[in-house]
């Protein structure tokens, strides 16, 4: 089973069950809760961790997921940017393991600034006057 979802790193705990371990390939921190499982990879081979890891995904680490379903995980939640073939190889493993797994692309958050500059408040505060809303 695969399903997909996006997420910003700040808010990836709103998507984890309890059973879940977190596969982060992002390369970014991810904002989780202190008894978060992750898989991290330990010399040659995947397991469990409650640390927080990231992992540059190899194509040999498709042998080593024994280690996270021995482990009691539900599922992997899959973390990727999005813009690499990294996480079709992982999403492609779990799939051939027979691992339940979700995939999820991380977004970037919104910055204020990158909707409106300072004239263009002025303007929409100027029209919210003529319409007597201020």
């Amino acid at each position: 089973m695969t399903t997909e979802c996006s997420s910003t790193p700040e808010a990836i705990s709103g998507i984890l069950l309890a059973g879940d371990a977190v596969l982060n390939l992002s390369g970014q921190n991810l904002n989780c809760v202190g008894s978060t499982r992750f898989v991290a990879n330990s010399g040659d081979a995947l397991g469990v961790s409650t640390a927080p890891a990231q992992v540059k995904w190899r194509t040999d680490y498709a042998h080593s997921l024994g280690g996270v379903t021995a482990a009691d995980v539900d599922r992997v939640v899959v973390v990727s940017d999005g813009d690499g073939q990294e996480a079709e190889h992982a999403l492609s493993a779990l799939k051939a393991a027979g691992i339940a797994h979700m995939h999820c692309t991380l977004k970037s958050g919104c910055d204020a600034d990158a909707f409106m500059d300072e004239k263009d408040a002025e303007a929409v505060a100027e029209r919210l006057r003529q319409l007597g809303y201020l």
